[in-house]
């Protein structure tokens, strides 16, 4: 028979397990550590370091204050928590993960990540980094994914059309796709051209997937312009082979619906920026009614009626198309003479592109009174523009237009006709019976009852039809959604960024951490919210960024100010020298924030 004093010390053993597990205190050991890692400290510039930052001893620990880190692009990965019980003694550690994008080439030295608990502080060792540049393109064959940019014409004129590209070559499978092609807004104006195109190329014997999206810019502005490195961030997805090749099923089992083994990899591949000389218009053949337009346009004009009645309408279609900044062709002063009273309408633009290029039509309409009756016509109208290919100023003009207006010389009477007496008719009140219908007609008020079924049987017939459809419904909702948590990583992201945050509040609010650490844990939790949201890597950005960000996703504009000025809150707090605050109360507003993001 068992000890009743060994039974005694091993419930005790287990209970205080228990609570150490469920009521975590403060720390478990005066051994503390920091420390931080990296996976790599030699790369290139297109790829990225994971930086983890790995705090034991500790249950709940501060967030760690991360060095200055200008020469990288800095995001949060997320945060692990595990607890290990070796040989009756229980271990804990917090790892932070951080994703670091290198900006440039050279050695780098991360610096000592720094916490600060309960008076004490801990810091840990530096990294030295060095960033190399990529393999060159010439052997491209070895290289399985790899971009290109190219512009059409590097010297063009002021409002001429260019076009930049943009092209990814790979040969293996990738997902999460996030191009970023800036320009400078102050020398350009942009116009999109379409989807991105999709198809195969062959790159010195080896076939590629390419993926090819183009903008069309207009440069606004005369001189010397840059249009900075384009940046495209993606995970490359390497499907792991089983050894299936005798197995007849083998094909069928390899379907990623089952779940093939696969390893990802982020990738960052950001290409050169180029440089652009904007020249002005030449002043040799410029016209007077010139008014900034190049391209190649051809236009046309035509009225609803050639023949009307004196003080009647008809409507002036003029149709500019073609390619080129069309978008600001206008007619401010149409001149007819004095033979009308115009009335113009809103202009309308139809954008459509042209192989590569942008273009369409405006359609200007304008309403014609005429004045005079006789025979009228509507001269020609003139549009004058550039043209860059051929290196000079042409003017387009539209056919004459004869008008036939007749004068008004009869004078419409208004005859007004009574109507005629109709002789009454005799209306005969003898009904015959010509036939009778097969079917007995009912003819007492008797015959007519409410016939219903059973209110039990009905319940029992409705429910017996319904469930299974419920059921079903629910089933398969369900399934999709499990599948759609397993298989699409951005949508699973969305799903648990409220729990995840609430979670993380509950902890902080529990918390005794010191003001400012209090304040950068909040904002680190808002902004890690936004990034599973709106599925952005990382949680490194500025609310400005966040701003941005919810407007491209078309929240409201209440809902943004308030992320926003929470977030300068907290930096405002945790940057001050003196900062009181009700913690609680941020918590409250904090948790507020996210229900009203959830709606």
């Amino acid at each position: 028979m068992q000890n009743p004093k060994i039974k005694l010390q091993s419930w005790l053993t287990a209970i205080v397990i228990l609570i150490c597990i469920f009521f975590p205190i403060q720390s478990f050991s005066s051994d503390i550590q920091l420390t931080t890692s990296v996976d790599k400290n030699i790369l290139t510039i297109e790829d990225s370091i994971e930086l983890s930052i790995n705090i034991s001893g500790i249950r709940n620990p501060p967030i760690p204050k991360l060095p200055p880190l200008p020469k990288f692009i800095v995001r949060s990965t997320g945060t692990q928590s595990s607890t290990q019980i070796i040989n009756s003694n229980m271990q804990v550690s917090t790892t932070h993960k951080y994703l670091l994008i290198p900006k440039g080439e050279g050695n780098f030295t991360i610096d000592s990540v720094v916490m600060n608990l309960s008076g004490s502080t801990y810091q840990s060792e530096p990294i030295k980094i060095t960033i190399i540049k990529p393999n060159s393109i010439k052997s491209a064959e070895n290289r399985s994914v790899y971009t290109e940019t190219s512009i059409s014409k590097s010297n063009p004129y002021i409002n001429e059309q260019i076009v930049y590209t943009f092209k990814l070559f790979r040969k293996i499978e990738a997902r999460n796709l996030n191009l970023s092609m800036p320009y400078d807004e102050s020398f350009f104006r942009k116009e999109d051209l379409g989807k991105a195109k999709h198809y195969s190329m062959v790159v010195n014997g080896v076939t590629y997937d390419v993926d090819e999206i183009s903008i069309a810019l207009f440069p606004t502005k005369i001189g010397e312009s840059t249009i900075p490195p384009s940046m495209m961030e993606l995970d490359l997805i390497n499907r792991i082979q089983s050894n299936r090749q005798r197995d007849p099923f083998a094909r069928f089992f390899n379907d990623p619906f089952f779940g093939r083994a696969t390893q990802s990899k982020h990738k960052i591949l950001s290409t050169k920026s180029i440089k652009l000389k904007t020249k002005p218009l030449p002043k040799k053949g410029n016209l007077k009614d010139f008014k900034n337009i190049v391209g190649q346009l051809s236009i046309a004009a035509t009225v609803g009626k050639k023949n009307l009645d004196e003080g009647n309408t008809t409507t002036l279609t003029v149709i500019v198309s073609g390619i080129g900044n069309i978008m600001d062709v206008l007619f401010t002063n149409l001149n007819l003479g004095d033979q009308f009273k115009i009335y113009p309408d809103q202009p309308l633009f139809q954008k459509s592109i042209h192989g590569n290029q942008v273009g369409g039509e405006k359609i200007f309409k304008f309403a014609l009174v005429p004045l005079l009756p006789g025979k009228q016509f509507i001269p020609s109208i003139k549009l004058s523009y550039f043209d860059p290919d051929k290196n000079k100023y042409n003017t387009i003009s539209t056919n004459p237009i004869n008008i036939k207006i007749k004068s008004r010389t009869n004078i419409e009477e208004l005859n007004l006709v009574q109507p005629k007496k109709v002789a009454s008719q005799k209306i005969d009140s003898s009904i015959s019976i010509l036939a009778r219908d097969i079917l007995p007609i009912h003819s007492r008020m008797g015959d007519f009852k409410s016939v219903t079924f059973d209110k039990s049987r009905r319940i029992i017939y409705m429910f017996g039809t319904i469930f299974p459809i419920v059921i079903y419904l629910i089933a398969a909702g369900y399934i999709r959604y499990k599948h759609q948590m397993n298989e699409d990583i951005s949508y699973s992201r969305r799903q648990e960024a409220f729990g995840k945050a609430k979670d993380k509040l509950n902890h902080l609010s529990g918390s005794t951490l010191e003001s400012k650490d209090f304040v950068r844990n909040l904002s680190q939790i808002i902004r890690e919210y936004i990034g599973d949201k709106l599925n952005i890597q990382g949680a490194a950005f500025t609310a400005k960024e966040v701003e941005e960000n919810l407007n491209k996703n078309t929240y409201a504009q209440d809902k943004i100010s308030s992320v926003k000025n929470l977030l300068e809150k907290c930096e405002s707090m945790q940057y001050s020298p003196v900062a009181p605050m009700n913690e609680h109360g941020l918590i409250d507003e904090t948790t507020e924030l996210l229900v009203k993001l959830e709606k």
